[in-house]
């Protein structure tokens, strides 16, 4: 029930913060010109902890798994060059990530930072960094040098 209402906030929010569009939105940007990490990702669960501590809430821990997730949609938007959760809830299936779960993105960030900073000055993606039984996180970025906002991130927070 939780993951049915989390999901519905996501969804809510999704037209007042991105163009809504499927997994299969056009490319703009050829797969092979866009590069991925989440070598950041130990970084952002640091971050998020703490910044969770400031509101009396337990950390959160990067997890392969959630990375994986995070570097998929992280490479759709940078290719799509717009921002897009697609079909979230299929992706969490696809990689088997169960129970509340919730996605933010951003574009235009240089660093991770600057990435989290952007979700914390939202109502709605702070409400996903303080989701209450968020234990883990995956992270990534994409960079499509030349195109659209060039650096687009995807943040996976779940149980």
């Amino acid at each position: 029930m939780r993951h049915r209402a989390l999901l519905l906030l996501c969804l809510a929010a999704m037209p007042l913060l991105t163009h809504c569009a499927g997994d299969d939105v056009a490319k703009i940007v050829p797969s092979d010109q866009v590069t991925t990490s989440t070598r950041d990702a130990a970084a952002a669960a640091r971050l998020i902890s703490e910044y969770r501590a400031s509101r009396g809430l337990g950390p959160v821990s990067a997890d392969s798994r959630l990375n994986a997730a995070a570097e998929h949609q992280a490479r759709a938007v940078a290719e799509a060059g717009k921002l897009s959760h697609g079909a979230f809830a299929s992706r969490m299936d696809a990689y088997s990530i169960a129970g509340a779960a919730a996605e933010n993105l951003t574009a235009g960030s240089g660093d991770v930072e600057g990435a989290i900073g952007r979700w914390k000055r939202s109502a709605a993606h702070d409400r996903n960094l303080l989701m209450k039984d968020a234990r883990r996180i995956g992270l990534a970025r994409a960079d499509s040098p030349g195109h659209g906002y060039r650096s687009y991130w995807a943040l996976v927070l779940a149980q």
